[in-house]
């Protein structure tokens, strides 16, 4: 895999959690999430916020699909799409995912053919977590 530019680090809040489901599979949940995120290079600063639908396997393994919006520091909004996958290791939920960006915006109009790696990690005690942006070429 070949990562270009860092984009973005990001810090956040999960705000709320929801268990859907419970079985053989694991556990179905949502979360929601705030965070705020600063750019590097074109990339702009501002916040986000989404929705993350997962299972959590009872062997700590996770697979989820997420989606939300960001409001950049200059008012421009994109919203995003995503495919991740984890693991649960000491209380930490360490994850990757693969993030499409989509936008109506002209100045951010490149973000449009962009895809993004995202590596983050969670604290499951304070429900906190950060993460970074790559390009993916």
């Amino acid at each position: 895999m070949v990562l270009g530019e860092k984009l973005w680090e990001e810090k956040g809040k999960v705000t709320g959690v929801s268990v859907k489901s419970v079985g053989s599979e694991g556990v179905n949940m949502e979360q929601t999430f705030v965070s705020e995120f600063k750019g590097f290079g074109r990339f702009p600063s501002g916040r986000n916020m989404g929705t993350l639908n997962v299972v959590v396997r009872p062997d700590g393994l996770s697979s989820g699909t997420a989606q939300g919006m960001c409001t950049m520091q200059n008012g421009d909004m994109a919203v995003w799409k995503c495919l991740a996958f984890g693991k649960t290791e000491a209380g930490k939920d360490k994850s990757i995912a693969v993030i499409q960006m989509m936008t109506g915006s002209q100045k951010l109009s490149w973000m449009n053919s962009l895809l993004v790696v995202y590596e983050s990690i969670g604290d499951m005690k304070t429900m906190e977590f950060s993460g970074t942006g790559y390009e993916w070429k």
